[in-house]
């Protein structure tokens, strides 16, 4: 706000300066009004000071709380996520720094990460709707199953987390032949691209929204599609949760299209806060409740009911180094 404020300030003291330079120019007015608009002039010059050292006050204050944040993660988030795997899946336009800042934040909470999945533009464009779907047909696994109401991207959403995810600790960590043929599938088809080792099946998921809200003309379309996937994470392995910044819970952004998505509601977890430290130990706390079956939205933006973090903080689980004898 400090900084909106700090910006309409100076374009107005800019259009004052203008304007009483047109004025002193021309040399059709004196007195009074040119006084006034000296006055007003440097009226807004100081509050634009005012606003400017406001503002760097608040830049302060925040790297300091920052910087904080990360200097005590690493033992706050020590243990919540103990034999846990988390697989990462990125929408097209999702923020790779983010990505990796909250993979750090996982892993210092004691996750191994599976491997990291990043959707490409081409999986939502309608133009390779039909191919997309011709591809989930023939790269399915002859086990899995499709409701009979799932739209396309229900499907594919479904196919992909089927072989990204599982609720079976016996399968967590083993490489599944048929689930890397189907990755490869999709990634060969340019849908996807993927590193690590994704076809090990997590028992977490975390989807990194994109960075920014759409206003396309497309933009309920590609939510929908979007959302479609940590819906599906959801039902196949023991948690998901979707992460952004505040603008991804703004219109248009996907967040808040799964805050409003009924099938979303008590299964995907959302967090809009994940550019900034302190969203990121969110992250981690709520992916530790998904595992006790609790789903909710948090941060700052619109929808995020269930306040900045969950309540009461899952505990880590104990370690033999934070274990007492008796």
């Amino acid at each position: 706000m400090i900084d909106f404020r700090y910006h309409l300030v100076s374009i107005i003291a800019v259009f004052l300066a203008l304007a009483l330079g047109l004025v002193v120019g021309a040399s059709a007015l004196r007195g009074p009004l040119v006084d006034q608009l000296k006055d007003n002039s440097n009226r807004l010059k100081n509050s634009n000071e005012v606003l400017r050292r406001q503002k760097t006050a608040a830049d302060q204050v925040n790297g300091y709380g920052n910087q904080v944040t990360d200097a005590v993660a690493p033992q706050v988030v020590a243990g919540r996520l103990k034999d846990q795997s988390v697989v990462f899946v990125e929408a097209p336009g999702a923020d790779d720094q983010m990505r990796a800042q909250t993979a750090d934040m996982v892993s210092k909470a004691g996750a191994r990460i599976s491997g990291y999945v990043t959707l490409q533009s081409k999986y939502l464009d309608p133009n390779q709707q039909a191919t997309l779907n011709e591809l989930t047909d023939q790269l399915k696994p002859a086990a899995l199953t499709f409701p009979a109401d799932a739209t396309s991207y229900d499907r594919t959403a479904a196919e992909l987390a089927s072989v990204l995810v599982t609720k079976q600790a016996s399968r967590n960590g083993q490489e599944d032949p048929a689930a890397g043929q189907v990755l490869s599938g999709f990634k060969a088809a340019g849908f996807l691209t993927y590193s690590g080792q994704p076809a090990t099946r997590a028992t977490l998921a975390i989807v990194i929204a994109p960075a920014a809200a759409s206003n396309d003309k497309n933009a309920d379309a590609e939510n929908k599609a979007l959302c479609a996937l940590p819906v599906a994470l959801s039902t196949y392995g023991g948690g998901v949760v979707a992460v952004g910044d505040p603008d991804s819970a703004a219109e248009g952004g996907m967040i808040k299209a799964l805050r409003d998505d009924d099938d979303a509601k008590g299964h995907v977890s959302t967090v809009d806060t994940a550019d900034v430290p302190a969203g990121r130990l969110t992250t981690v706390f709520t992916l530790a409740a998904t595992k006790q079956g609790k789903a909710g939205d948090y941060g700052i933006g619109s929808k995020a009911d269930d306040g900045p973090l969950p309540t009461p903080v899952p505990t880590p689980t104990p370690t033999p180094t934070m274990t007492r004898k008796k």
